[in-house]
């Protein structure tokens, strides 16, 4: 039935695509003549062109021929969007949840990454900062700072982004230094939960060739949620954190720009709150644990970027160093003794992470029938991890975080789990992309690109040997496209492009009776059909997309029968498909902007394929043990739990909700001698979703949830400064946010919720 309606609803969309397709096409062109008298007070209703880089070449986002959304600083501060997870909702098909507390899981028309906890494995939506690759997902908790506008790509960006785009690209465009200009602005901002944040920059010109800029931004607020089972209590999803970024220009000609950007991140603060389903306690902002959960994270991401313009094209160099270094500690049983009968507790989940890259592009210059771009990237990373974890059922029991070189014959009794591993990480991958002019109304673009990735890792359990392993692993991606210009306002564009992440190791020492000791690249391929319209002399914006997508070898955490020996295995296949609308129109000489976005999203397994689920493993298992199966490790008991298998067959893909988007309205108000006030109201809203492959009923099944934002702010009419007063989650609703199933520990499922209701007040002094 629901499919069937989510179909109605997929032809409707269809049709409506076609019907504004045949419009835009029966309109008469506007003629290229001088403007009438008036027509500036008409202008003012007009919608200004939004220039991306969308594929590493600026363009009008109009006129880019992929499904691409730029969301605008002035976008982020009325919605209080200060990193990646305050996107969910602006953009079409994009949902970021998070997993396990520190990880964030990026995912794009539902493709994305369905391996948490797990460093060996990439993301399946890349994440750049001036086109610099962020390979860590723990390294989105980074936050945005001096952000000009986010860039979001759908669908696999297999050429000029390569791996890890299988479902698309997060590009963070930052502000950057200016010639001849010295200016500034000063931000603080108060508010609920004793939140505070303090940002300031300064551009400073050098001569007439240099400039510098610098930022810093230290926010901090008290706990949304509370751990009740620690005495007094103890703060849990609150903030602590520091972000400083200092670039420098030079442009000496006309011809050369050099800029030097290097960015610290320091966060410091009690950990994420992840409420078990089966807390006693119905208030969904207090968990019953009695384990305080801790994390830091200390972050450095240096940028070298060259462009030298030469007489045939632009060349272009991009290096960068990045470390990272994060520490938690948290309650993985999410319960106190009394309650779970023990404790489980990970006393310390570290990893470390250092990276260099290198790419280097030759673009073409505008204006001629064939535009073409080629570069070169290559990366080379290390990463480390080391976790140590207790069980036991008497709560005073020590829990240290143990030197690396322990002796495995000084363990103490109470350790349940320890892991140290290391990978290494080699990428090189050319690539090409060129699209042709056929007629001044049809272009082709066709690109490819190589890729070839080296791991080299070990793991050690329990402070044993080492057990080293390595792979290499090649894929060709790219993509084929044609767009058609139905007038000078409105296109239309159909593609294929495919997507890839690399395979690689699965380093846990045990004698694994199903997991095997490497996994497969997985790939995407993607067809997309897509319009975009400008209507009403370019008051309306109105831009669609339909797409069908094929995943192959879909990368998951897999089970094994015997515990602890899990890691990452792939489903041969998963289908994707769905529809998206993002409109935006002006009207009332500028004073009234409004705006939507709307994505339907399906997908199934359609083939058998059994998966092992260990929540059913370990219940049939301990049901066993209780009645008088030998344990542990008999097997007997390897049987029993191998035998809850299921057949995944026909289910729906996780992180894929049927439903979600916004819709906003912004009223601008003159008010006389005294300035103007901009006031603004959102609503952001995403359909309940399966959290994981197996759609087990009442644990993977995720309800949905809205959230209503208001924001206002008032700018004199002279002076230098500005007030806002911002409220998000008016309602105060406690939407679930992430679903997490611990794959490692207890197996426990627990939520994430949103933030509650959050009143803001800041005031912006800028010169």
């Amino acid at each position: 039935m629901l499919r069937d309606v989510k179909l109605r609803y997929w032809q409707g969309f269809l049709a409506a695509a076609m019907m504004t397709a045949a419009s835009a096409y029966a309109q008469t062109p506007p003629a290229p003549v001088d403007a009438p008298a008036g027509a500036a007070d008409a202008d003012l209703d007009a919608l200004e062109p939004i220039i991306v880089t969308a594929e590493k070449r600026q363009v009008d986002l109009q006129k880019a021929a992929l499904s691409v959304t730029a969301v605008s600083a002035d976008t982020l501060e009325k919605g209080n969007v200060t990193g990646p997870l305050g996107l969910n909702g602006y953009v079409p098909g994009l949902q970021i949840t998070p997993s396990g507390g520190s990880e964030v899981i990026v995912s794009i028309r539902g493709v994305g990454s369905q391996t948490p906890e797990n460093f060996f494995t990439q993301p399946g939506v890349s994440f750049h900062i001036d086109n610099v690759y962020i390979p860590n997902n723990i390294a989105l908790n980074l936050g945005f700072l001096d952000v000009d506008h986010v860039e979001v790509l759908r669908g696999p960006q297999g050429t000029v982004f390569g791996q890890s785009s299988t479902g698309g690209a997060i590009n963070v465009i930052s502000k950057q230094p200016e010639l001849g200009k010295l200016s500034g602005d000063a931000t603080a901002t108060f508010g609920n939960y004793s939140y505070a944040m303090g940002k300031a920059a300064l551009n400073v010109p050098v001569g007439d060739t240099a400039a510098i800029r610098a930022v810093v931004q230290k926010t901090s607020h008290d706990g949304y949620s509370t751990a009740t089972g620690v005495p007094g209590g103890y703060d849990l999803d609150d903030a602590n954190n520091v972000n400083y970024k200092l670039s420098g220009l030079w442009q000496p000609t006309d011809n050369l720009t050099v800029t030097l950007t290097g960015q610290h991140f320091d966060d410091d603060h009690h950990g994420a709150a992840l409420k078990a389903l089966d807390d006693p306690n119905s208030d969904p902002r207090q968990v019953t644990q009695d384990y305080p959960a801790k994390f830091k994270l200390a972050m450095d991401v240096d940028t070298l970027t060259v462009n030298y313009s030469l007489p045939f094209a632009n060349l272009k160099s991009i290096s960068s160093y990045q470390y990272m270094d994060a520490k938690q500690s948290f309650d993985s049983d999410r319960s106190t003794v009394a309650l779970f009968g023990g404790y489980d507790t990970v006393a310390a989940w570290n990893t470390k992470s250092r990276a260099i890259m290198e790419e280097v592009t030759l673009s073409s210059n505008p204006g001629t029938d064939l535009d073409w771009i080629a570069g070169v990237f290559y990366m080379h990373s290390h990463s480390s991890q080391y976790v140590v974890e207790y069980k036991g059922t008497n709560g005073s029991d020590p829990t240290p975080v143990l030197p690396t070189n322990t002796s495995p014959a000084a363990l103490p009794a109470n350790l349940s789990y320890e892991n140290l591993s290391s990978v290494d990480r080699d990428s090189v991958a050319p690539f090409v992309q060129a699209t042709y002019h056929l007629t001044d109304r049809l272009r082709l673009t066709g690109g490819v690109r190589y890729n070839v990735d080296q791991y080299d890792g070990w793991g050690s359990d329990y402070y044993g040997k080492p057990s080293p392993r390595s792979t290499n692993v090649y894929a060709l991606t790219g993509k084929a496209e044609t767009d058609f210009d139905l007038t000078p306002d409105n296109m239309v564009y159909a593609s294929w492009s495919r997507g890839y992440k690399p395979g690689g190791v699965n380093t846990g020492t045990s004698s694994a009776m199903v997991v095997s000791g490497s996994y497969d690249k997985e790939t995407v391929d993607s067809f997309e059909l897509g319009s975009k319209n400008r209507f009403l002399a370019n008051h309306l914006n109105v831009n669609l997309s339909a797409f069908y997508s094929k995943y192959n070898n879909m990368q998951y955490i897999e089970e094994d029968p015997v515990p602890y020996s899990g890691g990452i295995g792939n489903i041969p296949q998963v289908n994707m498909w769905g529809a998206e609308v993002e409109a935006k129109y002006r009207l009332l000489d500028n004073r009234l902007e409004l705006g939507a976005n709307l994505t339907l999203m399906d997908g199934e397994i359609p083939d058998s394929y059994l998966a092992l689920d260990r929540r059913l493993a370990d219940a049939a298992a301990a049901k066993a043990v209780a009645a008088g199966v030998t344990y542990p490790y008999s097997a007997q008991w390897f049987a029993i739990r191998a035998a809850q298998s299921i057949n995944v067959k026909g289910n729906t893909p996780p992180d894929m909700p049927g439903a979600a988007g916004g819709v906003n309205a912004s009223w601008q108000q003159t008010l006389g001698a005294y300035g103007t006030l901009v006031s603004r109201a959102e609503l952001l809203f995403r359909s309940d979703y399966q959290a994981r492959v197996f759609n087990e009923a009442g644990t993977d099944h995720v309800p949905s949830y809205s959230q209503v934002n208001l924001f206002f702010e008032y700018t004199p009419q002279s002076g230098p400064w500005r007030a806002t007063f911002t409220v998000t989650n008016l309602l105060d609703r406690a939407g679930i946010s992430g679903r997490y199933t611990d794959p490692y520990g207890s197996g426990v499922v627990s939520n994430q919720y949103i933030p509650p209701r959050q009143m803001l007040f800041s005031v912006n002094y800028s010169f």
